[in-house]
């Protein structure tokens, strides 16, 4: 019993398994794992074939008994029927799926698929299945006390964007890279791990005038120059114009930088003194040229702006407090009021929700079934009520809510609860400009519609 490396052809997908019952063999099994997950599985699929297997996690098996020298996976057919699906993409031909998820894959398999970057497979062999039954126990069912996965708090995961280097230039872009509305939706699910690969290259580092110090990320380059090959890394790794097999040596990460146009490219000649990136200030980049005969608010560019809302936006609130929030939140800087823009945040959030609840009949409060007493929904539980009113009731698409119907749950968001809460209840929690920005840009669809 222990470590074990196999190929994927040794490994059999587990005919008991929980999510999908009982298969009566390794065929069935794919077609029930494809029927439970869907795109999920072609969204795992295409992130094996870009940015390989995950490090942190081995496959646990047990040994087939009928062949000796294959191996059940207990714990991991997600992941297997993937690679299963890439290694042979062939076998969907034979299996029940809709025309365009096919297709995905088989594109997948073919243009972003090396089957020599994940095998050897790293496992875990385990004599029986009760052996095993307790680990995946605790991988599945959630923390149990300490024992299982404890997820991170929005404050943990604040914690850990602000030490790694990849995440620091990406939330860089997105404060001061003057993007689109369609370049900001194209940050989602970026592949941070490929930029990190990039940033982790000596020679790259050097060519866009970067460093690494303690975790990070320092230029002596005015923000200007700076954010040119940023902004061009970034976009080019959201928009799949490179991706992790463009890229897979030193040599190819600095032929792709040496690639860039002169827009691109920093003038290294400026370099001054070294500080690091989330020091720069949204003053030290040029304002964009406003778009001639559209409306300001349109084009507005949230890296910009002083103030937490923008001042073009207009909302029409009808109550007396949660205006004057909204009027303060319009003056406050940023920069020289952080903590009084991110309480202020948190609480015109909530009123905002409990204004529009009260008017259309939403009801904010649910019954414990424990203790049989009403309580209050949490700021999550209400965010998803709104939408789903504006939705359902109010004919608006769910589209516009994406991005704040994901941030509040999303632990590595500037708009996750519980970060919010932290800024108010937390003595050690500071909020950045960055930070405050990105989050107001995701839930400004929200607010919006509340207030139309």
């Amino acid at each position: 019993m222990g470590k074990l490396e196999l190929n994927i052809d040794q490994l059999l997908l587990d005919s008991d398994n929980p999510r999908i019952g009982s298969a009566e063999n390794s065929r069935d099994a794919l077609q029930k794992v494809l029927d439970d997950q869907g795109k999920k599985l072609a969204e795992l699929a295409e992130d094996i074939a870009t940015e390989g297997m995950s490090p942190i996690d081995r496959l646990l098996v047990i040994r087939d008994k009928k062949y000796g020298e294959r191996f059940i996976v207990v714990e991991g057919n997600r992941r297997l029927a993937a690679l299963k699906i890439l290694a042979n993409p062939n076998v969907l031909g034979s299996l029940h799926l809709a025309a365009p998820l096919q297709k995905r894959f088989e594109r997948i398999a073919k243009n972003d698929f090396d089957r020599a970057t994940v095998e050897p497979l790293d496992c875990f062999l385990v004599a029986s299945r009760t052996e095993a039954n307790r680990w995946i126990w605790l991988r599945h069912t959630g923390e149990n006390g300490g024992r299982g996965v404890v997820n991170w708090s929005g404050v943990a995961a604040a914690h850990f964007r602000g030490t790694d280097p990849a995440l620091q230039a990406l939330e860089f872009v997105r404060v001061h890279g003057n993007l689109t509305a369609d370049q900001m939706d194209s940050l989602n699910n970026f592949p941070i791990t490929t930029l990190d690969r990039l940033l982790s290259t000596t020679e790259v580092r050097q060519l866009v005038g970067i460093e690494v110090k303690e975790g990070h990320l320092r230029s002596g380059l005015p923000g200007e120059e700076l954010i040119k090959p940023l902004r061009r890394m970034v976009l080019d790794l959201a928009e799949k114009k490179v991706t992790v097999s463009d890229l897979k040596d030193r040599k190819a990460q600095a032929a792709y930088i040496r690639l860039f146009d002169a827009a691109d490219k920093p003038k290294l000649s400026k370099v001054g003194a070294v500080r690091d990136v989330k020091d720069f200030t949204s003053g030290e980049f040029k304002k964009p040229a406003p778009a001639s005969g559209g409306s300001k608010k349109k084009g507005y560019n949230p890296a910009q702006r002083k103030t937490l809302i923008p001042s073009p936006l207009k909302l029409n609130i009808t109550e007396e407090k949660i205006a004057d929030i909204y009027r303060e939140l319009r003056k406050l800087r940023m920069e020289d009021y952080p903590n009084s823009c991110a309480v202020l945040l948190r609480v015109f959030l909530e009123l905002s929700l409990d204004a529009y609840m009260d008017k259309n009949g939403i009801e904010n409060q649910f019954k414990d079934p424990q203790s049989g007493r009403a309580r209050d929904k949490t700021l999550k539980k209400k965010v998803t009520d709104v939408v789903d009113d504006l939705v359902t009731k109010k004919g608006f698409k769910r589209s516009e809510f994406t991005a704040v119907a994901r941030a509040v749950g999303d632990s590595t968001s500037p708009l996750h609860i519980d970060l919010l809460h932290a800024y108010v209840h937390s003595r050690f929690e500071t909020p950045t400009a960055g930070n405050l920005r990105s989050a107001w840009t995701a839930a400004e669809p929200l607010f919006g519609r509340v207030w139309a």
